[in-house]
């Protein structure tokens, strides 16, 4: 009875045909797709009737194949539905002998091309979806391993050979536990082996240890792989190394540390250039039009340290950020040449008030002023590179004269830049131009 039901409700079509090719008896599938169910299908059935074109000839040449083997697989034919259209299909073909060896039945299985198009189309996509889903696994930067429910390494990808150390021969097969499991964890980890076979687990920061027995601390989640009928077949577990955050995490702290720091500092810094350069203005309008300058001279400062995450910057493109405050003619007639230090922050604010003051004035009252003016400003390394120098030298431009009165740029020149790098200065106005030199020890003004 139950091999009765399963020939009739076969998804495919199965028929059996008597030698001569009668059809003995054929299943739903097949009676609906050939019409054989309709009235006007009474009586004794042919095969070959169902064939389009010359169908007895094919039957014939199928019958002399099948008595030189007993199995056909796979063969094209065109059949005709009940309606009298035709329809593709792919049909399997097999003798069945008598006791006597005489041919007794021939048993055909047919699949519709459209469903096998569609099935094909359909396996397609899942080895492509299969494929898409293997390449993320393997170039992923997470440590991603399947088990079985035992804890036996099915799969791994590279980064988890990579994280732990092993070569991909030593984890296949292996007891992920004795793999990277510190044995005071064992216990831990049995139980989440235990509760993953329940359903995914959210992310847990896990001890786990590499060959080389160094402990490193992981983020592990955990999910179960099911089969077709639903039973566990294995448990994929993803590992993230946790030092990356951890690292990024103290530089954050680090940066909110510095900002603060740097904050209070720039806040004195603009409390002096204000107070500065309010003692020293004529007027309301030169305060503002000064004080403004010197506030961006410090932006441009802390843009460059802010795009560095304040691991300070190179003195040679401190220099062209400042004097990007001025025109395209004034800054091709500056030369800067020497030795190039990456310098701390608190020296980066220094160096960039001294260059701001230093060129400002010289487009206003020095050798930028006139159309042959040039300026060389050079960084060198002196004493056994022990002492940093920056050295002005204007020429070309107007006759200099000291001035009666010191402004707030000689203020920034002469104290404020030296004090804060414990360095020394000299500003000298020779008739041929300003000469400015600013020394420090290297030690106080380069990035570590």
């Amino acid at each position: 009875m139950i091999a009765d039901e399963s020939f009739d409700l076969a998804p495919c079509g199965l028929a059996i045909l008597a030698p001569d090719g009668g059809i003995l008896r054929a299943n739903r599938a097949f009676r609906r797709w050939t019409g054989l169910d309709k009235p006007q299908s009474a009586g004794r059935q042919l095969f070959a009737d169902l064939i389009e074109g010359d169908g007895s000839s094919l039957f014939a040449e199928l019958s002399a194949a099948l008595a030189q083997a007993p199995n056909i697989d796979e063969v094209f034919i065109l059949l005709r539905d009940g309606s009298g259209a035709f329809f593709p299909a792919y049909v399997n073909f097999a003798l069945r002998r008598d006791e006597q060896g005489a041919s007794a039945a021939i048993h055909l299985a047919a699949t519709r091309g459209e469903s096998r198009a569609a099935h094909e189309a359909e396996l397609e996509r899942g080895k492509r979806a299969a494929e898409q889903l293997a390449a993320i696994v393997s170039s992923s930067s997470d440590a991603i391993v399947s088990v079985d429910p035992k804890g036996r390494v099915l799969n791994a990808n590279r980064a988890f050979s990579e994280m732990f150390q092993y070569e991909p021969a030593e984890i296949a097969g292996a007891s992920l536990c004795d793999l990277v499991v510190p044995e005071e964890f064992r216990a831990e980890y049995e139980k989440k082996l235990a509760s993953a076979a329940f359903g995914p687990t959210k992310a847990q920061i896990v001890r786990r240890r590499r060959k080389d027995g160094t402990s490193l601390d992981f983020s592990i989640s955990t999910a179960p792989i099911r089969d077709h009928k639903g039973d566990l077949a294995a448990i994929s577990m993803i590992y993230r190394d946790m030092a990356p955050l951890t690292r990024a995490a103290a530089h954050i702290e680090f940066l909110l540390r510095e900002v603060n720091h740097r904050s209070k500092n720039l806040l004195a810094v603009v409390h002096a250039v204000a107070r500065q350069t309010a003692r020293l203005s004529t007027s309301p309008e030169r305060f503002i039009e000064s004080f403004m300058a010197r506030l961006s001279a410090i932006g441009c400062s802390h843009d460059l340290l802010v795009s560095r995450d304040w691991r300070g910057v190179r003195i040679a493109d401190l220099a062209q950020n400042q004097f990007s405050q001025l025109d395209l003619e004034a800054r091709e007639r500056i030369e800067v040449s020497g030795d190039f230090l990456e310098v701390n922050p608190r020296a980066a604010e220094s160096y960039g008030l001294a260059l701001h003051e230093l060129s400002t004035n010289a487009v206003r009252h020095g050798a930028l002023s006139a159309p042959d003016g040039k300026v060389d400003l050079s960084f060198r390394l002196e004493r056994d590179g022990k002492l940093y120098t920056l050295t002005w030298r204007e020429s070309g431009g107007p006759e200099v004269a000291e001035p009666e009165r010191s402004g707030f740029g000689g203020t920034v020149l002469t104290r404020m830049a030296p004090l804060a790098i414990h360095g020394e200065s000299s500003l000298d106005f020779t008739p041929g131009g300003l000469r400015y030199r600013l020394s420090a020890p290297v030690a106080e003004i380069a990035m570590g």
